[in-house]
């Protein structure tokens, strides 16, 4: 029965009416993300720890509930459970009514340099670890062009759909601005469709 159903789900396209509010779901969240690295800059930093907790849970819970449709529809169509769980990776699931566990809580103090984790807990010196990462010269030291791209986007779509793409000025670093700009530039005027 499992190979009966691999055989005919893999061909079968998603159904247009999932497909779309899929993809008005992933909208939403883009425009969620957008406002979270929004609230991370220095002009709108009296409300960043509210809004950008409120937007990136709202983009989570938005992408959970794209997931579920499908999960869903899967199930309906007769996907066995153990495949669903797998496809959903509910073994890395965490509920955040539970708070920052422990190694958020080291990663931050990595980040930012104190307090030293224990020096006999393991996981709590990787976690820290990991965090020094981020500021001494490692993984966040410099915006690689990939980020900055999806920054650029993010900004420049949001810019387009509000039309105001004057305000990017006013708070994105030059070089990201610009580069919004000219993503909200091509979102302006329709391209010719190419053969």
């Amino acid at each position: 029965m499992q190979f009966l159903y691999l055989a005919t789900m893999e061909h079968t396209p998603m159904p247009e009416p999932l497909r779309q509010m899929v993809h008005h779901l992933v909208s939403e969240v883009v425009m969620n993300c957008q406002e979270v690295l929004r609230y991370t800059e220095p002009d709108i930093a009296r409300d960043w720890k509210r809004m950008t907790l409120i937007r990136a849970t709202d983009a989570s819970d938005t992408m959970d509930m794209a997931s579920m449709l499908i999960a869903a529809y899967c199930q309906r169509t007769g996907m066995a459970m153990d495949t669903l769980a797998s496809y959903l990776q509910t073994r890395q699931q965490r509920s955040r009514a539970t708070g920052p566990r422990d190694a958020d809580r080291y990663e931050v103090a990595g980040m930012l340099g104190t307090p030293l984790p224990p020096k006999d807990d393991q996981d709590a010196q990787r976690s820290f670890s990991c965090g020094q990462g981020y500021t001494q010269g490692g993984l966040m030291a410099e915006a690689d062009e990939q980020r900055l791209f999806t920054e650029a986007c993010l900004h420049g779509l949001r810019a387009r759909l509000c039309d105001d793409v004057d305000a990017l000025d006013s708070y994105l670093p030059p070089h990201v601005a610009e580069l919004a700009r000219k993503v909200a530039g091509v979102l302006a005027a329709p391209q010719p469709a190419t053969a």
